[in-house]
């Protein structure tokens, strides 16, 4: 018999919250169909979380519990060089997102949503963003300095680049489930990401 955990009623409203924001966006999703959704009442949500935007918040700092930090605490305790490190950090994300698909989606979906907007949510969300990409770009300044990475790359741009490109497949994976999935898109992103940066075929790494 498989044990499943209760969840508790904040989790069951982020759950449904990560769903519908999804699903509608952050402005389409209304505080009723969340608490709807969750099976809950209206006053349970303000046991948990002021407004919308504190319940958006939270789901935003699951993303950087779960994702970030984890990330960065698995490449940094698989060691290596700067070329391991980016291939581990590629391993983290693909199986981060096929564990937690709607958590990824919600932040490449609320992030277009909130670019521009002025709004809290989106310097928060750009908060967020900055260590990743900060994250990387050091990775890659390691690189150079080792003699992996090519020297005239601007790292902080080619950060940027690395989690559009991240963020834009996921959204591309989902809406073409029927003709790929996480593992070839693994292979091939490995291989772009990783040929690009040394400057030279990498034999094989297709294949792996």
């Amino acid at each position: 018999m498989t044990y499943q955990k209760k969840l508790t009623s904040s989790e069951k409203i982020l759950k449904s919250a990560t769903k519908l924001f999804v699903k509608k966006g952050y402005n389409g999703a209304s505080v009723a169909g969340i608490m709807k959704a969750a099976g809950l009442t209206r006053g349970t949500l303000y046991c948990h979380f002021k407004t919308k935007e504190h319940l958006a918040r939270e789901i935003i700092k699951l993303f950087e519990e779960n994702f970030f930090k984890k990330m960065v605490a698995f490449v940094e305790k698989e060691g290596g060089s700067s070329f391991n490190k980016i291939e581990n950090m590629i391993r983290f994300d693909i199986r981060f997102a096929g564990e937690n698909p709607e958590l990824c989606h919600f932040m490449t979906l609320i992030s277009a949503e909130m670019c521009g907007s002025g709004e809290r949510l989106e310097q928060y969300l750009k908060s967020v963003y900055k260590k990743w990409r900060d994250f990387i770009a050091g990775i890659l300044d390691e690189g150079k300095k080792s003699g992996e990475v090519q020297r005239g790359i601007d790292s902080p741009v080619l950060a940027l680049i690395i989690m559009g490109v991240h963020d834009g497949v996921l959204l591309h994976l989902k809406m073409n489930r029927d003709i790929t999935d996480l593992s070839s898109y693994t292979r091939y992103f490995r291989y772009l990401l990783l040929y690009g940066i040394k400057g030279q075929e990498l034999a094989g790494v297709i294949e792996k």
